[in-house]
């Protein structure tokens, strides 16, 4: 009788495993010979252990050696295995030691999430990862946190849960709907739309998504309660998110292209030089070390927020619709500081 589809599917997977547990037991055991612990490992005693053939043992170890690329040598005096270079990674996964720090170096940008819901399952994941890569702990690898860290300037408030929902809704094609606080109305609109992308923007995460035939659009997932996924499943809609992007200045997205030109002062100059926020950018040097700055732009609100930090080292030269809303907004400020003198 024919074993079901299902079944060999599932025999695969528990005699993928059994190997895997068995190369591990193998590549542990010659660590602990390398470290002088043990005698060269001797294939019947890995075959007594797991109830295996020897010859199950030493495909496991041929395997080792010729696919992952192992060191390992049998000594014919002592009848068993050995490691004859110091080995230190997980098999299969040879890190070098630039790979390890790069690795560490990402554990610890954990930091810009502290704080948030992503903080716990993402310490937990690395953990798992650095047992798993069986990493050397030395010195040098151990104070990685002392000379390398991340800080985050703020923080979105978006849970966990919502963000794993959202990650499946966006998967699998299905419609989503949910109550979303939208900014400077103090209105809640209910929405029920096509979850297409996930995208994170200076620690905030946003949902990008279509509804009806209006181009796509993102959310702020810090905004979005009473989230509901639905079994409905809608179409696939073509999207690139570097497409949607390529004109962005932040996460705001208008209907609208813009090219804003600005004088730098030398102040500003060297900063702004060092940074790009997207393709279109140019930069064209002027007298006395100041530039002119120029880039399209979908949405002038995030600009605009920008040029006022830099004050009196920025001034706008196009669109007069920036320079216009600009002024107006420093007016009113100069105004409320006006109002406010003791």
């Amino acid at each position: 009788m024919k074993k079901s589809r299902e079944s060999t599917k599932s025999d695969l997977g528990t005699a993928t495993h059994s190997a895997l547990k068995r190369m591990t037991d193998i590549h542990l055991a010659l660590q602990s010979q390398q470290l002088g612990r043990t005698l060269p490992l001797k294939a019947k005693d890995l075959a007594q252990k797991h109830d295996v053939v020897n010859r199950t043992i030493q495909r496991d170890i041929k395997f080792m050696k010729e696919i992952w690329g192992l060191p390992i040598e049998y000594d014919r005096g002592m009848g068993g295995y050995y490691y004859d270079e110091i080995v230190t990674d997980f098999p299969g996964v040879k890190l070098t030691e630039e790979e390890i720090f790069a690795f560490l170096v990402a554990r610890n940008s954990i930091e810009r999430y502290q704080g948030t819901n992503l903080s716990e399952p993402l310490s937990k994941l690395f953990e798992k990862l650095v047992d798993q890569l069986q990493i050397s702990h030395s010195d040098h690898i151990k104070r990685v946190k002392e000379y390398i860290s991340f800080k985050a300037a703020g923080w979105a408030k978006g849970k966990y849960s919502i963000l794993d929902k959202l990650s499946k809704s966006c998967r699998d094609e299905r419609f989503v709907s949910f109550e979303y606080d939208k900014p400077w109305t103090g209105k809640v609109l209910k929405k029920r739309v096509k979850p297409i992308h996930l995208v994170n923007h200076d620690g905030a995460w946003y949902l990008i998504v279509s509804e009806n035939k209006k181009d796509p659009a993102p959310y702020s997932i810090a905004r979005i309660s009473a989230l509901r996924a639905h079994p409905t499943k809608f179409e696939s809609v073509p999207f690139c998110i570097e497409k949607f992007m390529k004109h962005h200045f932040g996460i705001f997205h208008g209907d609208t292209l813009h090219t804003v030109k600005i004088h730098f002062d030398e102040y500003a100059a060297p900063y702004i030089r060092e940074r790009k926020w997207n393709s279109s950018q140019k930069i064209r040097n002027l007298k006395d070390g100041k530039i002119e700055f120029e880039i399209i732009v979908i949405d002038l609100i995030e600009i605009k927020g920008w040029i006022m930090n830099w004050g009196k080292h920025a001034k706008v030269l196009s669109p007069s619709i920036l320079v216009d809303d600009l002024t107006n907004d420093l007016n009113e400020t100069l105004n409320l500081y006006n109002e406010s003198k003791y």
